[in-house]
């Protein structure tokens, strides 16, 4: 066989949030389908999903030094995520920004994230000079030092908003493209300010390893962000230089079929999904608002209950579990109720499922306003919320003709996308020759 057509040898990992890692399952699947050899090194609770996918699992822990701050957990204390969902209940993202900064309090969950970074690095470093990959691509909010210092080209995968690559309403503002500039600017020098923390972690972690930080979304060859293409922010011209967008990264759901729970099969009623996605589903809090006004709603829901499940309270014409396979469960649903994270709305959307949108923080608020701005949808801000605001959205998307036709409208697109195609061609081609 020659070098063109020789199977490339493929390394993938991403940060420990779910979210994240099915955007390299998606890809890394992609890529098996053309008969590369593809790794994923992660933690081993993922290693049964990462196989099912035809990649090939790296134990992260079997690289890791004695001692290592090396871990799979997801922050479960509420005491991580509880306080930002407190602001979220009471004041908007703007002023919210505004109390962070009054009260001098930083997002302890995020940076607590970070810290495990000094350890994979020094993890994926080994992983990489022994494996030899022609090629890596990794799913994290920030980079590490490893990415700038190993002997093959390193691809960044982006599976959140997109909105920060173009010059438009500032990421996690929340804000429409039709909103004041002022209001963008205001919101952009305020949230630097609460950030500074985070991109101090981040320094600190590239000074640890004495090599240069550089700014996330600076890339040398080219990155991959995954948005639906009908969604993408066209009216404010192209992204940043160099980056690619990929419409969908949907991995492959097991085979077994998604089986209506025993308890629900004979209610009536539509079904409803709920997900709150991993890291704030900790906070129990937020799923039992959510949940409490539901129990006189005539319609039936499955609920994702996060890693604290056993204290989420399910009522009669409810079924839940800390994990479910929601890309086998979508198909099924007459609506999904979500936070609003990226790859829930490329999910929701690709099933052709209406979508009503939660928003807590990150890039869930730019999600949820797109939603609404493109008829796809209700975006219910959670320092508005009320269980009549809930019950009332509810009723309102499942019979409004409108956006069931933008939903499967925009489902449609996303089948027939050729943007894997390009992706895939474009990773081949760099692998091969180091350059474009």
């Amino acid at each position: 066989m020659d070098d063109a057509n020789k199977p490339l040898k493929i390394l993938m990992t991403s940060m420990i949030d779910f979210g994240h890692l099915n955007s390299c399952l998606g890809i890394g699947y992609l890529l098996v389908k053309r008969g590369h050899q593809v790794y994923l090194a992660h933690f081993p609770k993922n290693k049964s999903i990462i196989e099912k996918q035809g990649i090939k699992f790296i134990s992260l822990y079997d690289y890791a030094d004695e001692g290592a701050q090396l871990s799979d957990a997801v922050p479960r204390s509420s005491s991580n995520f509880k306080p930002r969902f407190e602001r979220s209940l009471k004041m908007d993202p703007l002023e919210a920004l505004k109390e962070q900064i009054a009260t001098g309090s930083i997002n302890t969950g995020f940076v607590n994230i970070l810290e495990r970074y000094k350890a994979e690095n020094v993890v994926m470093h080994k992983i990489v000079d022994q494996l030899k990959p022609d090629i890596c691509l990794c799913d994290y909010l920030y980079p590490l030092p490893w990415m700038f210092t190993v002997d093959c080209p390193v691809i960044p995968v982006k599976s959140t908003n997109p909105v920060g690559l173009y010059r438009g309403p500032p990421s996690n503002s929340g804000y429409s493209v039709k909103d004041s500039t002022e209001l963008w600017d205001e919101f952009k020098a305020l949230n630097e300010k609460v950030n500074q923390p985070i991109l101090d972690k981040v320094n600190e972690i590239f000074q640890l390893f004495n090599v240069q930080f550089i700014h996330r979304d600076h890339v040398k060859y080219f990155g991959i962000y995954i948005y639906p293409g009908p969604l993408d922010y066209h009216e404010l011209a192209p992204p940043k230089e160099k980056w690619v967008r990929l419409d969908s990264a949907l991995r492959e759901h097991d085979a077994t079929e998604f089986e209506l729970p025993e308890k629900l099969k004979d209610k009536p009623g539509k079904l409803i999904y709920i997900s709150m996605g991993t890291l704030i589903s900790a906070v129990t809090e937020l799923l039992t608002m959510i949940l409490t006004p539901l129990a006189n709603s005539p319609h039936r829901f499955i609920v994702s209950t996060g890693p604290n499940g056993d204290s989420i309270k399910l009522h009669d014409n409810m079924w839940g579990d800390k994990f479910v396979d929601q890309v086998a469960l979508l198909p099924k649903v007459d609506l999904f109720i979500t936070h609003g994270g990226s790859n829930s709305l490329i999910e929701g959307l690709t099933a052709g499922k209406p979508l009503i949108v939660i928003p807590q923080f990150g890039d869930q608020p730019d999600n949820a306003q797109r939603v609404a701005d493109l008829g796809l949808g209700v975006r219910l801000n959670l320092h508005e919320f009320s269980g009549e605001k809930l019950l009332k959205a509810i009723e309102d998307v499942l019979n409004n003709k409108e956006i069931h036709l933008n939903v499967a409208r925009v489902s449609e697109e996303l089948k027939k996308s050729g943007s894997k195609e390009k992706v895939v061609t474009l990773i081949e081609k760099l692998a091969r020759n180091k350059r474009l």
